[in-house]
Order: structure tokens, then C-alpha cells, then sequence
């Protein structure tokens, strides 16, 4: 035996066992692994290309006791109050953003309701940047993962059952939205206008909602647009709100002033505004003139916006509203069918409307119809009759008698 081991031959031959058998095993750790995932290990994975799910994620692991006892934490803002104003206008009012707080990058072992659980957090670079949150535990069954993130979906949507995401576009990527804060809904009951204007564009947008499937037989792009026109104060703004709020959709406001607007980047903006979403510029006609820049800080040219606007990578399903104080200065490409499939007056005062506006505030018919015919001529604004009527009847509201809320 020792004689057979000892000639060259049978040498190479034990040499190329153990060699296939070393070239065998390397592979045995990541099967094993790969079983082990498979079989035994169930993981969980989200990423924050989906927005609601990844924020509910991360604000549920900041409540949660078991996930604020690791030591590397990312922190997440969100922007606490809830009138449509600046960060600057939000601190002086005493509302600064929370700081939500969950594990931070890398791999974390945890103990979470009595089982250990390990999550990974990692940034993803392709082409676009994210980052994804895998939750891992031993067991075939996803149930408590699951039940995990319904608890997440559950809290999120119990913070944010009254509230209306604003949108803005995000500062330091510039080609995305971030989410500025949250606005308190309004009922559309709330904003006065002419007698049947507010739900002829609320049963205009539900049927547009309701159309899919008829758009893409007849080849249309599944958008919808607006055009809200008329002096100021006349309830515009208001009007987006209200019927965002009704249809529980998220308002993106635009600046088309904003540096962060560009040629480059006006297309990825509005391909990437979040779905069933309002998208809103105020104000246009302060921005182009003639086609010319109308603002000194417009980095956007005219035919950058109307190609962003015409563009196929525009996100379907989104409908956008623009607000004008002198719709006789837009160009008309701007507002050509296609871009604008509705133009909304919103004028001054009627009788009608000075009388409900009234009611709103004392329901009391017959002053009600008193007071109309007294301002009728005077053909106020929506918000000059708010102020007068705050200024009559605030203090009796427990509202401040000299101030006036935006129309």
C-alpha cells in the first residue's frame, strides 16, 4: 500500500480528489446560506422608491422601544406645522420639524417582541440613489413581518388621516420632491364660490379618476389640466386644497422661480411627482411674459417648461392647476388645449355668494340676505368679505376680531 501511495501516479490522482473535493466544498457555506434563506429565514425588504411605505417604516421603528436601543441612528425631518408657509415662518411660529430617529446603516441585532430579528440597511446606487431596509427573523412564516409593517402602514395612516401632504421640490437633489409638511384638510364646503363651481370641478376630477381605462383606448396621456383665473383673494389656492382634501390626494406646489427649476431638471420633476397627486404653480404669469422671463430669478426657459409639461416621461394619472391674477398675459401656448383642458373663472362676489359667506359665519337668513344686497355693488373679493366678517363677528367666535384668514 505504502509502495502504491508512494509512485507518482497515484499522487496526482490523490492530489486531483482532494482538489475536486476542495473545488466541491468552497461552494458548501454559500449553499448552506442560500438554504438556510430559504428555508428557514424569512426577510422582509423595503426601499424608498416606495414612499408611503418606507416613511411609515422608519417613523414606526423612532415610536418603537426595541428600535431606539441600537447606537447608530439616521435621522429622517418632518416638518410639523400645518399652514402652507416657509421653514423660516414655521420656527418663528414655534413649530419646528421632528426628528425621527431609526437604526442607522449597516447590520443591526435586535430583540423585537420577543424574537430576535436583524435588520440591514443599506444605501442602493444604480440609476437612481436609495436606500432599502431588509428585517430578517428565523421562521418559514412572513406573518410577523407582515403584521410588522401593517402596524408601520396603520400608525402612518392614523397620524395623517386629517392631513394633507404639501410637496416641494427637494433642494439638495434637485430632481426630486420631498415632503415640505403637512396641511390641515379643508372641507370643500369650506371655500365660497360661485353657486355649483366647487363640485362641477370636484365630479370633473372624479370622473377624470374614474376614466383609465377610457383614455388608454383612445390613446390619450391620462392627465388633466387647469387653469384657475381671476383677481386676487378670489379662493384659487384655497380651491386646490379643498379638493385635494376631498379626493385624499397630495398637493406638489411649484416655483417656477425656485433655483432648483431648471431646463435639466424641470423634466425629471414632473416625471417623478408623486402619484394621485395635485400639482400647483401660483402665479404664472408672474414667471413668463411674452415668453420672456418675467422674474429675475426664472432659470427655467419658456420652451423647457412647455416641452416638461408636453413630455412623455410626465407622470400619468397627475393633474396640475395654474393660478393666474391676469390670465390676458399668458401666452397662448401656455393654455392650448392639451395643456389646459379647463379655464375657471373665479370672480368677484355675487349676491349668492356674499349671502353664504355670511352664513358661514352667523346663520341668520334674513341678515344674511340684508348684508348681500348692501355689498353686492361694492363687488368685493372673497377675502375682503372674510375680513369684514371677521372683523364683525371674530370675537364672537372666539377668533380674533381684527385678522383675517388667506381666502
Amino acid at each position: 500500500m505504502d509502495t502504491l501511495l508512494q509512485s507518482p501516479a497515484a499522487q496526482a490522482a490523490l492530489l486531483a480528489a482532494a482538489g475536486a473535493i476542495a473545488f466541491w466544498l468552497r461552494d458548501v457555506p454559500g449553499l448552506l446560506i442560500s438554504w438556510l434563506q430559504r428555508f428557514v429565514i424569512s426577510t422582509l425588504s423595503v426601499d424608498s422608491r416606495d414612499e408611503f411605505l418606507f416613511s411609515a417604516l422608519v417613523e414606526y421603528m423612532d415610536a418603537h422601544p426595541a428600535l431606539r436601543q441600537v447606537n447608530q441612528f439616521t435621522a429622517r425631518s418632518v416638518r410639523q406645522g400645518t399652514a402652507h408657509q416657509s421653514l423660516e415662518e414655521d420656527l418663528r411660529a414655534g413649530q419646528a420639524p421632528r426628528a425621527f430617529l431609526s437604526p442607522g446603516e449597516g447590520l443591526h441585532i435586535l430583540w423585537v417582541e420577543g424574537r430576535l430579528v436583524w435588520m440591514r440597511r443599506d444605501l442602493q446606487v444604480g440609476q437612481s440613489v436609495f436606500e432599502r431596509i431588509s428585517l430578517s427573523h428565523l421562521g418559514r412564516s412572513g406573518g410577523w413581518l407582515a403584521g410588522f409593517l401593517q402596524r408601520a402602514i396603520d400608525a402612518r395612516a392614523g397620524r395623517e388621516s386629517d392631513t394633507l401632504s404639501v410637496y416641494i421640490p427637494n433642494p439638495f437633489h434637485g430632481g426630486d420632491w420631498m415632503r415640505a409638511r403637512l396641511g390641515s384638510r379643508r372641507p370643500l364646503a369650506s371655500v365660497v364660490l360661485k353657486a355649483g363651481q366647487a363640485e362641477a370641478l370636484l365630479a370633473d376630477l372624479q370622473r377624470f379618476y374614474g376614466a383609465r381605462e377610457r383614455y388608454a383606448e383612445l390613446g390619450i396621456p391620462w392627465r388633466r389640466g387647469y387653469l384657475l383665473h381671476g383677481p386676487p383673494g378670489t379662493g384659487k389656492t384655497s380651491l386646490v386644497t379643498a379638493l385635494a382634501s376631498e379626493l385624499r390626494l397630495n398637493v406638489c406646489t411649484l416655483s417656477l422661480a425656485s433655483p432648483v427649476v431648471t431646463d435639466e431638471k424641470i423634466h425629471t420633476l414632473l416625471a417623478g411627482v408623486p402619484q394621485r397627486s395635485l400639482l400647483l404653480i401660483e402665479d404664472v404669469d408672474a414667471f413668463f411674459r411674452q415668453r420672456d422671463a418675467a422674474h429675475a430669478q426664472v432659470r427655467l426657459s419658456f420652451s423647457g417648461f412647455l416641452n416638461a409639461l408636453d413630455g412623455v416621461a410626465t407622470q400619468e394619472g397627475n393633474v396640475l392647476f395654474m393660478t393666474t391674477n391676469h390670465a390676458e398675459q399668458l401666452d397662448p401656448a401656455l393654455i392650448r388645449a392639451g395643456r389646459i383642458d379647463e379655464r375657471v373663472e373665479l370672480g368677484l362676489c355675487d349676491e349668492d355668494q356674499l349671502r353664504r359667506l355670511y352664513l358661514k359665519f352667523r346663520p341668520d337668513e334674513a341678515d344674511a340676505q340684508r348684508f348681500a344686497a348692501e355689498w353686492v355693488a361694492r363687488a368685493p373679493s372673497p377675502a375682503q368679505v372674510q375680513a369684514e366678517l371677521m372683523r364683525r363677528f371674530g370675537a364672537a367666535s372666539g377668533l380674533p376680531a381684527t385678522a383675517a384668514p388667506a381666502a
